[in-house]
C-alpha cells in the first residue's frame, strides 16, 4: 500500500488559513477574538475544537481530515501517551483567566501559510496571550520527548 502524500492537503490547510487571514486579520494573534495565538517564538496555540472546524471550513474539508494532516506532517503536538492533541489549559491576558481546551501548532506552519500565501512580510509576534505557570508541568508533560513552550509563554 503506497504512502499517502499530505502535501496537497497541507497546502489547502496554508492557502485557506491565509485567505481567512486576510480577509479578518483578527482570526489570529488577537486573544479574546482569535482562534489561535502565538504563545511562544515556536507555538501557537489553538482553541479547539473551532479551530480544527474553521480549518475544515477554510480549506473545503472535514475537521478528521484537518487533524490527520497537521498531526502526519508534524505541525500540530499530539501526546503521544494519550494519543490526544487536546490539553486543557487555564489561560491569561489583560488580567483576565480562561479556561480553554487548546491544541499547539508549530508557529512554521502559521507563519509560512501567511508568508507564502497571505504576503506577510514577517512572522506574527509573539501575543499577549499566556498560559497560568502553574499548568507549566502539565504542559510539559504533555509535549514528552519535544521541545516545550519556552518561560514566556507562561505567567
Amino acid at each position: 500500500m503506497p504512502l499517502k502524500d499530505y502535501q496537497d492537503a497541507l497546502t489547502r490547510l496554508q492557502k485557506g488559513l491565509a485567505q481567512a487571514y486576510r480577509d479578518t486579520p483578527q482570526v489570529l494573534n488577537v486573544p479574546g477574538q482569535s482562534v489561535a495565538c502565538k504563545v511562544d517564538p515556536e507555538y501557537y496555540l489553538a482553541l479547539e475544537p473551532v479551530f480544527t472546524e474553521l480549518m475544515a471550513r477554510w480549506a473545503v474539508s472535514f475537521p478528521e481530515s484537518v487533524l490527520e494532516t497537521l498531526s502526519r506532517t508534524g505541525n500540530v503536538v499530539v501526546c503521544r501517551p494519550l494519543s490526544t492533541h487536546i490539553i486543557p489549559l487555564s489561560v491569561t491576558w489583560a488580567g483576565r483567566d480562561f479556561e480553554v481546551q487548546a491544541m499547539f501548532l508549530l508557529a512554521d506552519f502559521v507563519d509560512r501559510a501567511l508568508k507564502l500565501y497571505a504576503g506577510a512580510a514577517a512572522p506574527l509576534p509573539v501575543s499577549e496571550l499566556r498560559i497560568r505557570a502553574d499548568d507549566r508541568g502539565a504542559v510539559e508533560a504533555f509535549f514528552g520527548a519535544l521541545t516545550p513552550p519556552k518561560s514566556l509563554a507562561y505567567l
